[in-house]
């Protein structure tokens, strides 16, 4: 094929599957395109006059390069790039959704759907729920299989975890979704709780819950904000501009949602009060599988790669400026669950 500066990744990768790990072993700075996932990501956006300044090479450079590969039979048709198992999950996922909507061997699917889940890579299954919601498949689908999600979810956002001290940037990060996780997961059990009452004046103490609920998750917004102004930039900076961009607009989507609960709950009791308890459970079930999901790209994706590619001293200027901007109040839970 001919290649252009304005060639896009993702043609090259169809053509040499193996072109992201063939020019990760002739260039150290082509690291993060090992990472199939941030490949899935960004392949299609970026083009070979970006990827070529981002390896510290002109594109003709680059385009030499690539010409000896395939001259020297290291850039190849017939292989398999890492990231072409994602169709094979999605399939079986997909599948195994349907199975569950419908009702049919319900135990038995559940099972395969924790050992599928269990043995792929979480920022697979994050990436995959993503295609399938943009294929139709709603959140509140997705959340047939919640109770499963959430039985996981601890385990599968670990790596970056592992990577950081107590006084990392990082950790306050994380213990901020901890908290976020308890506050939403408390919405959608009193949620739930609601559906028990017979009305209004009987559910007063759950509506106030409520509200507190959602004070709390309103002073969290504090995260989204010393995210966007200290983390994401720095990243940017590398040039890896699409995972910030993604949590950039989930953090919006989210904010949305939250001031729909709101409202909702400030319309008190001007809607039929089942009404309002049925849409109350489904704003939660979507704030919570989503938030499930931007939590598990967050820590794997996003963290990991600031800490294969930040300096030391953008941690200090990132602790610095997030200190300046300050913090909200985490919970007695998060902070005994160390």
């Amino acid at each position: 094929m001919e290649l252009k500066k304005t060639t896009k990744l993702s043609e090259v990768i169809d053509n040499y599957p193996n072109i992201t790990a063939y020019l990760f072993s002739v260039n150290p700075k082509y690291k993060l395109l090992n990472n199939p996932v941030i490949v899935e990501l960004m392949s299609k956006k970026i083009d070979l006059g970006h990827v070529a300044q981002r390896g510290g090479w002109t594109f003709e450079e680059l385009n030499s390069k690539i010409i000896e590969g395939i001259r020297e039979g290291k850039l190849k048709s017939d292989v398999q790039h890492p990231i072409a198992n994602m169709k094979e999950l999605k399939d079986r996922m997909k599948m195994l959704l349907k199975m569950l909507y419908d009702g049919r061997d319900v135990e038995n699917v559940k099972k395969e759907f924790k050992e599928l889940i269990s043995k792929a890579d979480p920022i697979l299954i994050a990436v995959v729920e993503g295609e399938l919601t943009s294929e139709g498949y709603t959140v509140q689908d997705l959340m047939k299989a919640c109770d499963i999600h959430l039985e996981l979810f601890k385990d599968q956002i670990s790596s970056s975890r592992k990577r950081v001290s107590r006084d990392h940037p990082l950790w306050r990060f994380i213990k901020d979704h901890d908290a976020m996780m308890f506050w939403i997961e408390e919405g959608l059990s009193t949620t739930r709780e609601l559906k028990k009452r017979k009305g209004y004046d009987d559910a007063s103490d759950l509506i106030k819950r409520l509200k507190e609920m959602m004070e709390h998750l309103k002073e969290a917004e504090n995260h989204d904000v010393r995210q966007e102004n200290t983390l994401f930039p720095v990243v940017e900076k590398y040039g890896i501009e699409e995972p910030p961009s993604i949590m950039w607009e989930e953090h919006y989507n989210m904010k949305n949602k939250r001031a729909q609960i709101e409202k909702l709950i400030q319309e008190i009791p001007s809607r039929p009060y089942k009404e309002f308890t049925d849409l109350m459970e489904g704003n939660f079930v979507y704030l919570l599988e989503t938030f499930s999901q931007h939590t598990k790209k967050e820590q794997e994706i996003l963290y990991n790669v600031a800490l294969d590619l930040l300096s030391d001293q953008d941690w200090r200027d990132i602790k610095k400026e997030s200190d300046e901007i300050g913090y909200f109040e985490l919970p007695k839970e998060v902070l005994e669950d160390e």
